[in-house]
């Protein structure tokens, strides 16, 4: 492998190995899981579980880090971004499919989230609003991978996961209850996250010969750090307040099941509140 000048992620090649393959599969496993369950909860709460911020930049980073790149455009092109291995160019195609469904859960669905925000946006510019996400979000993606010379997309994958892990909280807020969501997604997300983090370290200590006690200093990287750092943070929030929602909800945070002898509230159906049974049990 090529001696780097100075540390960092951007150009960095990861190596065809079935070390590196198995670590981006395992991330690809936890994601692919994440993009199935809000698919699943999305119809069956008939919502969409994910913001639209992070939806516009998820859609955006797949599609060019899947297909941008040869042989469709060819090296050096302003149009060529990826040069991703052929597993992760892959999964990132597995994974847009699936943003295209989530997607759709966020046209269906979505309006009267925002509808109870901004009464009357929804009916006149909740179509439009998607629309100018996406439009941003691709351009985004594209000029900070061709500014920073930036063919893995890590630097665009990490400043998007910001938004991932942090605007997942005020969601779940917004929101005020579950639908949606689910612990599976919130841990799954989280580990989604963490293998690549492993995945570029090995690679630079391994492949790079960068030394461990190097890799370790605040100055190697330092913005890096800070993202993946962030990300960590914010996931964690967001798994320890969906589990006291679901914990106040009634609910089992695991199965969703209401706690042992509590019942549906009158007020709001996604509550559940002790009952008669419950009630003997705690005295």
């Amino acid at each position: 492998m090529p001696v780097l000048d100075k540390v960092t992620v951007a150009g960095l090649i990861i190596p065809q190995e079935p070390l590196y393959d198995i670590l981006t599969l395992v991330s690809g496993i936890f994601w692919t899981i994440v993009y199935i369950d809000i698919i699943y909860r999305g119809f069956k709460d008939k919502t969409c579980g994910m913001p639209l911020m992070v939806l516009g930049l998820n859609w955006a980073w797949e599609f060019q880090f899947a297909f941008m790149g040869s042989p469709l455009f060819p090296e050096g092109s302003f149009f060529h971004i990826t040069d991703q291995t052929p597993v992760q160019r892959g999964v990132d195609a597995v994974w847009f499919l699936f943003d295209c469904v989530i997607l759709y859960l966020k046209f269906k669905y979505g309006r009267d989230e925002y509808n109870k925000a901004l009464p009357g946006f929804g009916k006149k510019m909740f179509v439009p609003y998607i629309l100018f996400i996406l439009f941003i979000s691709f351009q985004a993606v594209w000029f900070i991978s061709i500014e920073l010379e930036d063919h893995q997309g890590a630097y665009a994958a990490y400043q998007q996961n910001i938004f991932i892990s942090s605007l997942y909280i005020p969601m779940l807020m917004r929101k005020g209850n579950t639908d949606g969501q689910s612990m599976v997604i919130a841990i799954c997300k989280c580990l989604g996250t963490l293998a690549p983090d492993v995945l570029g370290g090995i690679v630079l200590i391994r492949s790079y010969h960068v030394p461990v006690q190097q890799f370790l200093y605040m100055e190697t990287m330092p913005y890096m750090k800070l993202l993946i750092g962030s990300c960590l943070m914010f996931d964690i929030i967001y798994i320890i307040s969906l589990y006291k929602t679901f914990k106040k909800e009634g609910k089992n945070p695991w199965t969703r099941k209401p706690l042992p002898g509590y019942v549906q509230s009158e007020e709001d159906p996604h509550v559940w509140v002790p009952g008669p049974a419950a009630e003997v049990v705690e005295a």
